[in-house]
This record gives C-alpha cells, sequence and structure tokens, in this order.
C-alpha cells in the first residue's frame, strides 16, 4: 500500500509539473506580445519627444499664478497678513494671465512647435497601414474571385458580401498580426481595427451590399 500510495503523489506531482510548463509557456509568449506592443509605443512617442520649443511653451502657458493663490487660501486664519498673502497672490495670477495669456500665441507663433514633424510621422504610418491592409485585400479578392458582369442577382450580391467581409476578415488578421509585432502604434492600429469592425457591422446589418 505505501508503495502504491508513494506512486500516486509521484505521478500526480509530475502531471502538475507538466501542466504548469504549459501555462508556463502561454503566459511567456502572452508577455512577450504585450513587450512588443509596448516596445512598439515607447518606439513611437520617442521619435517624436517633445523638443525645447515645446518645453518653452509648456512653461510659458503653465498655471503657476493660479496655483499660488489657491496655496495662499489654504493658509489659516491666524496666519499673520493672511489679507495681504492673499492679494499679493492674486496680483501675481493676474499678472501672470494677462503677460503669458496675451503673448502665449506670439510665443508659439515665433518658436514653431514640432508639430510638422509629428504630422509627418503619422502620415508616413498611415501610408504604411495603408499598403498592408491593401495587400491584405488583393490577396482576400484573389483567394475569394466573384463575377461582376452580367446581370446583378441575389446569389451574385450574396457571393459581393461574402467577399467583401472576407476581406474584412483578411484585413483584421493582418492587423493583429502586425500588433503581436509591435510593427505600429497602438492608437493607429485601434483606429483601424475600430473601422473594420464598423464596415462589418454596416454590412451584415445591411443584408445585401451597396450599390458600388
Amino acid at each position: 500500500r505505501r508503495g502504491g500510495g508513494s506512486g500516486a503523489p509521484g505521478g500526480g506531482e509530475r502531471g502538475r509539473r507538466g501542466r504548469t510548463r504549459t501555462l508556463s509557456a502561454e503566459q511567456l509568449e502572452r508577455l512577450r506580445t504585450r513587450v512588443r506592443r509596448a516596445l512598439a509605443d515607447i518606439d513611437y512617442f520617442l521619435a517624436m519627444p517633445l523638443g525645447w520649443r515645446d518645453g518653452t511653451v509648456v512653461v510659458w502657458a503653465g498655471m503657476r499664478g493660479a496655483i499660488t493663490l489657491a496655496a495662499a487660501q489654504t493658509l489659516p486664519e491666524d496666519t499673520p497678513d493672511r489679507e495681504l498673502l492673499i492679494l499679493v497672490a492674486f496680483l501675481v495670477g493676474a499678472g501672470s494671465l494677462l503677460l503669458q495669456g496675451s503673448t502665449l500665441p506670439r510665443l508659439v507663433r515665433v518658436l514653431g512647435t514640432t508639430r510638422e514633424d509629428r504630422d509627418e510621422a503619422d502620415a508616413a504610418e498611415r501610408e504604411r497601414l495603408t499598403t498592408l491592409l491593401r495587400a491584405a485585400a488583393e490577396d482576400a479578392l484573389l483567394a475569394h474571385p466573384v463575377d461582376h458582369d452580367g446581370e446583378r442577382t441575389a446569389e451574385q450580391a450574396l457571393a459581393w458580401k461574402r467577399q467583401r467581409l472576407a476581406v474584412i476578415d483578411a484585413q483584421r488578421a493582418a492587423l493583429l498580426d502586425a500588433r503581436d509585432d509591435g510593427a505600429f502604434s497602438a492608437a493607429a492600429l485601434n483606429s483601424a481595427l475600430a473601422t473594420l469592425d464598423a464596415d462589418q457591422i454596416s454590412l451584415e446589418l445591411k443584408g445585401r451590399p451597396a450599390d458600388a
């Protein structure tokens, strides 16, 4: 009995260790995927960091006067010259608002910002994303050909709808693969996936393809 009893726990322990190794491998793969996505987002933001011009604009547009006034309001009632301190804080806040607020637009025009660079990077990413979606669509169209010649029939309309859904599925799969590889920023991928979801829902609700 001892031998049989000791063998069973050993077998169970080996089984648990085997399951643990399998789960750990799955968890490791998920972790790698998350790391790739995070690194892609980090690379995207590091490629367009705030320059000294942007930093100057941020500092000049700060709310230091308002913070000073709010801090003065928290002074205890028995603080010496409390009213004077609040008045000074108010004057500082008003002066900061008038001076910095009135000159901020001119400062932005003089310094300029890196918005143009970010716009160029976003445009380049959208172009790469469009190329990816176009390639996925072409592959899906070749795999699901539909004859568009002749009279439009219900069968042809259904085939067109199935073809369009196949294109959407292929494009979604390409986007998910790109997300796992960290090829694009999360914002761009989420926007593209949301567009595909909306297209699919619209196509399915219509019941038939819209006229092209």
